[in-house]
């Protein structure tokens, strides 16, 4: 196992599996695993039987020892999941993913745990369940270049971090990948803690993040952007 530490960011080279077990309780898990949809990663076969395990090796963890816990599983499995206390959207207005009902415009968002206290707004911004990308998808992110399979947006991650954490928490994140979620995290004046297997992906995170603390904190410590928003969760 190697760890690095970067600043308020900790990072992890092995299975999260192995890992989270010697962590302490922590404010958040914000993660994208895989989706068991057979995408092409560096080391990992992205089966139904591999997802399986992941879900059953870091979830019992996740929901023991983080206050909220925050999964973005795709929408193809999202059933293979624990039942959550409430499910999201991520909305787009277009995309290049067809679905079986047609172009894919939305993913859920698993969260379990109790929200940040507050009505109407949290952290400045809309204390709503969705959240939503105006002209054009939002999906994945090749700007940073073609450094891992599916990297999600940061404005994305930034937005999503906003929403379900407060300044100056420590957000985990069992599937790391390229460290979109730890270079959200610094900007936005969170602690992080990233566990990534893959060696090449885990390598690229470090960098990333380590650019990220040499340009300082990007981001106001509660992101803006989220007026485009509209409509409030509701009640069960």
């Amino acid at each position: 196992m190697r760890i690095e530490k970067i600043g308020n960011a900790t990072l992890y080279l092995g299975d999260c599996r192995e890992i989270l077990p010697t962590l302490p309780k922590v404010d958040a898990v914000i993660t994208d695993p895989p989706y068991g949809i057979g995408f092409p990663y560096e080391g990992y076969d992205d089966s139904l039987e591999n997802l399986d395990a992941l879900i059953a090796g870091f979830m019992p963890w996740c929901l023991a020892n983080a206050e909220r816990v925050v999964v973005t599983p795709g929408i193809s499995n999202v059933q293979r999941y624990p039942q959550a206390a409430w499910i999201g959207a991520w909305t787009w207005e277009t995309t290049a993913t067809f679905g079986k009902l047609g172009y894919s415009q939305w993913q859920p968002i698993l969260f379990y745990g109790s929200d940040l206290p507050g009505f109407g707004n949290v952290n400045g911004i809309i204390k709503s369940d969705r959240i939503h990308f105006q002209g054009g998808a939002a999906k994945i992110d090749k700007s940073a270049g073609e450094v891992h399979t599916c990297p999600k947006p940061l404005e994305f991650m930034v937005r999503l971090i906003g929403r379900f954490t407060r300044s100056g928490e420590t957000v985990v994140d069992p599937f790391a990948g390229s460290g979109t979620t730890g270079v959200a995290c610094h900007n936005t004046g969170r602690a992080f803690i990233g566990i990534e297997r893959e060696p090449k992906y885990f390598d690229i995170a470090c960098r990333r993040i380590e650019d990220a603390q040499r340009q300082g904190q990007l981001l106001p410590a509660e992101p803006a952007g989220e007026a485009q928003q509209t409509g409030l969760a509701l009640g069960p």
